[in-house]
């Protein structure tokens, strides 16, 4: 008997692995970044979002140009339909790439579905790498319907199909689980003001999911560590909003130079406190309505 439920809790640990689309990738700095990577159904959502949009744009460019064409009689009717027929072509085989490589990830089919491109290592993709594994869904597509594609993603443990097996990137979801945040953390902390950010104000839940990360509780790490870590992701986050750390002219001073030796460290507690969604206490500020 005990050897019979030693063997089902090994089948049971088996099958939660088996099913488990969980990736956690760790950086030489020892801050965890956990993705949850996107199912056969999910991209098929995205895919048939961006199918629609480019049967859109063809059947305005080909209106457009034949009605244009249509001025110069038969002639330039066979000239516009050619050019319509490179449009398509450029259409069919750059769409994704260009989209990936220059959206950081994402076409908007892949936006709507709230799923993103990135290396395995957890990094953005570049633009080359989004034109090859684009390039490689005429095999994924073979013989119908994407076979090869699906059969390729149910053998590989992080869903890949052949073009992100050879160009080494998975397709993640962009859901945030708040559960490392501890409790209370962002509460004594003020949260920043439409005013102050003149430049884009709102941060991508991927870049919430990492300070998050960075204050998890299990994590052992100094002040002075985390204040380090922080200060690269602090900087890009100030460039992007337009933040700008202004003189304090009222209040107290001592706590104003105090809170200097940490200054990336409680920007980053601003930004989670203006911008994350906590299920406990729930929006972090009601200016972050206004993501613009």
């Amino acid at each position: 008997m005990p050897f019979g439920g030693m063997r089902l809790g090994m089948t049971e640990s088996v099958a939660r692995r088996l099913v488990d689309t969980r990736v956690v990738i760790e950086t030489p700095e020892g801050v965890d970044f956990r993705f949850r990577i996107a199912g056969p159904g999910q991209r098929l959502w995205a895919w048939c979002i961006d199918s629609l949009i480019k049967a859109g744009s063809l059947a305005i460019l080909w209106l457009f140009l034949l009605s244009v064409g249509a001025f110069g009689g038969e002639a330039g009717v066979q000239v516009m339909a050619g050019l319509a027929t490179i449009g398509v072509f450029l259409c069919n085989w750059f769409y994704g790439s260009l989209f990936e490589g220059l959206m950081n990830g994402q076409t908007p089919g892949k936006r709507a579905a709230g799923l993103r491109v990135l290396r395995t290592n957890g990094t953005p993709v570049d633009l080359v790498t989004a034109i090859g594994r684009n390039f490689l869904r005429v095999a994924d597509a073979l013989p119908i319907g994407y076979t090869v594609g699906l059969i390729s993603m149910l053998l590989t443990p992080r869903l890949q199909r052949l073009g992100d097996l050879f160009f080494d990137t998975m397709v993640v979801t962009e859901q945030r689980n708040p559960t490392g945040r501890k409790e209370g953390l962002t509460s004594r902390v003020l949260p920043l003001l439409r005013a102050e950010c003149p430049r884009k104000f709102s941060v991508p839940e991927r870049t919430l999911a990492i300070i998050e990360r960075l204050f998890d509780p299990e994590r052992v790490m100094s002040d002075g560590r985390r204040e380090e870590i922080a200060k690269p992701l602090s900087e890009a986050l100030r460039q992007r909003l337009g933040w700008s750390e202004a003189w304090q002219a009222q209040g107290n001073q001592y706590d104003f130079f105090q809170n200097q030796g940490y200054k990336h460290t409680q920007f980053l507690l601003r930004v989670l406190k203006t911008f994350a969604v906590d299920d406990r206490l729930g929006p972090g500020s009601q200016q972050s309505g206004d993501s613009r």
